[in-house]
């Protein structure tokens, strides 16, 4: 028998109190108060934890609001700079409409100077040569029969031999202004033809054997429309297009030398 718990007295034994009982009643009352001190001490932790939660939060919705009012700020910039973009555009071209009015006034006084000076030179001469033939029109030390009939450029060039002449052969402004005044609505043959080789044009040259140097083409020609269109020839507004040479819509023009 364990006589821990026990003690004699009068012979008999008698349990001690606090004995084997006391023992045990003692550790509920440790793990309450362990677990009391674990709870409070997670409480702590958590509330720390939480309150630097917090403080970051605060701290990153303050970061935020401070990205948005800088965004604002740099998209009103943005637009500001838009505006900005859109005025220097439309300056630009306002400026670029009136640059090229001013080209086109330019090349129009150009025209309209190099036409009047041709003429006084044409009036001038008209003064001082008489030896023309009759229908014949003196330019430069020159003679021009503009013709009213209708041919092939082979024909109108055999016409132009014949009368001692030649197609026209037109070497600068002031003889294709002096053409161009008098083209009386007609479309007249040149002495200019495309020199071809493999079926492609290589250039132009003169009915004297002469290489193109001078040209008054019109907008988009020549052309060689089809890959037949040999000979030029110049239209009523006096610039020059491409044709084939075996078109008979065009009169033409011959020119021959005249020593005033």
């Amino acid at each position: 028998m364990d006589t821990a718990g026990y003690s004699k007295w009068d012979g008999r034994l008698q349990e001690v109190p606090g004995g084997h009982w006391g023992r045990w009643g003692q550790r509920p009352l440790f793990l309450a108060l362990t677990l009391v001190v674990v709870t409070v001490l997670w409480v702590l932790i958590l509330s720390i934890l939480f309150s630097k939660a917090s403080t970051e939060r605060g701290a990153l919705l303050g970061h935020q609001d401070l990205l948005r009012t800088n965004a604002s700020k740099q998209t009103a910039v943005l637009g500001a700079l838009k505006e900005d973009v859109r005025a220097c555009n439309s300056c630009c071209l306002g400026t670029q409409a009136q640059l090229q009015t001013l080209r086109t006034q330019l090349g129009e006084a150009q025209t309209k100077v190099i036409q009047q000076e041709s003429a006084l030179k044409e009036l001038s001469e008209r003064g001082s040569c008489k030896k023309c033939p009759k229908s014949w029109l003196p330019f430069q030390g020159s003679c021009y029969l503009f013709s009213p009939l209708r041919a092939t450029w082979v024909e109108a060039q055999h016409n132009c031999e014949g009368a001692g002449a030649h197609l026209v052969i037109v070497g600068g402004l002031d003889e294709q202004g002096f053409l161009s005044r008098n083209t009386q609505g007609r479309g007249y043959w040149l002495g200019l033809r495309a020199v071809r080789r493999a079926r492609k044009i290589q250039g132009y040259q003169w009915a004297d054997g002469v290489s193109l140097s001078f040209s008054y083409w019109n907008r988009g020609e020549p052309n060689d429309s089809l890959g037949r269109e040999d000979c030029v020839m110049m239209l009523r507004t006096g610039m020059w297009n491409d044709a084939p040479c075996d078109s008979k819509d065009d009169s033409w023009i011959c020119e021959k030398r005249h020593q005033c």
